[in-house]
């Protein structure tokens, strides 16, 4: 009966193990943005490549419906937050120093909290909801959220995620709602989503078009078309063009 009412919870809450989402995040630290993480184990399906974005495709039930939360993610990435810093001591990313909260923002008391923000039309972010506490506990809802974790000045929230990382996220989904999608990320951010589907246009361009037979051959260029071999430049094995 257990297995019976768990397995009908799984399939009416996403996401489910066919889903692959991708949330932006970033670290703050009274303002000042922080590097981005590398993931250090990912038994569940949640994790991050260094590009600043949260990879949610669950592999087992521990991560599926209301069991997708930042504290899977924490847990790969190695990250412990709680009211007293953010602490990177478990991560990959040797130059991420640990955020003490009790150091304060220039001199005023601070906390900690985590700021999850609607990407609305133009990606401008909106406020959903800031949390001040129990951080583990915050759900992935859906596809394209944001979420910043920073130290802040106690009653602010925390900063809007940047436009550099708001632009990835446009890369990762498929969406170009930025005019410019090659804006500097933050040091440690790797703009290639190893886990971006192909991208179909591109496939079709890489093909070339077809040929118009009712097209007349340019005798000109034909001419002008070195022979299959002769080491000339455009010729069989002198290509010097770039490779991607």
């Amino acid at each position: 009966l257990v297995l019976a009412a768990r397995s009908s919870r799984e399939e009416a809450v996403a996401p489910f193990r066919t889903d692959h989402w991708h949330s932006a995040y970033e670290i703050y630290e009274c303002g000042v943005l922080r590097s981005s993480l590398q993931t250090q184990t990912d038994p569940d399906g949640i994790h991050t490549h260094g590009d600043s974005l949260i990879h949610i495709h669950p592999f087992n039930s521990s991560a599926t419906g209301d069991d997708a939360r930042l504290g899977v993610f924490l847990d790969a990435s190695g990250l412990e937050i709680d009211d007293e810093g953010i602490d990177s001591s478990g991560s990959f990313d040797a130059g991420f120093e640990p955020i003490d909260n009790a150091t304060g923002c220039d001199g005023a008391d601070s906390e900690i909290v985590v700021t999850r923000w609607n990407i609305g039309p133009g990606n401008v972010p909106e406020i959903e909801t800031t949390y001040r506490g129990d951080f583990r506990d915050i759900q992935f809802l859906h596809e394209r959220e944001a979420f910043t974790m920073a130290k802040v000045p106690v009653g602010e929230d925390a900063p809007p995620p940047s436009a550099a990382v708001l632009a990835q996220l446009d890369l990762s989904t498929g969406t170009t709602n930025l005019a410019s999608a090659d804006l500097e990320l933050p040091p440690g951010d790797d703009s290639t989503d190893t886990d971006a589907e192909p991208d179909a246009d591109a496939e079709a361009d890489a093909e070339g078009t077809e040929a118009d037979p009712d097209a007349e051959a340019d005798p000109a260029a034909d001419a002008e078309t070195p022979a299959e071999g002769d080491g000339t430049e455009g010729g069989e094995g002198g290509d010097d063009s770039d490779a991607e």
